[in-house]
């Protein structure tokens, strides 16, 4: 589904965040975070977003033949591109 111009920007990103020197500090920090935020979910909650999933993926083996107009691709496309565009700006930015 990505190209190669994508799968670059994505890897630009993650090497420029891995070269950033509180990036350790902050990737930790996020994991513990994400940790304590698995810490005060409910079981309720933990069903109910595993039920979401699931419904999720079985709407989407049903969208993935081929059910997606059109329209909808090139619509996503275009999203993605304005996304990749903005991205390659911040890029610039952290490798000035």
């Amino acid at each position: 589904m990505w190209n190669s111009e994508q799968k670059n920007i994505w890897r630009d990103i993650k090497d420029t965040w891995n070269e950033q020197p509180q990036s350790e500090k902050i990737n930790i920090q996020v994991s513990q975070l994400i940790n304590e935020f698995k810490g005060k979910v409910s079981q309720f909650e933990k069903d109910s977003i595993n039920s979401d999933i699931a419904t999720l993926k079985l709407n989407w083996a049903n969208t993935k033949s081929n059910k997606v107009t059109q329209f909808e691709k090139n619509s996503i496309k275009k999203d993605i591109n304005i996304i990749s565009g903005f991205i390659r700006k911040v890029i610039a930015k952290f490798q000035r």
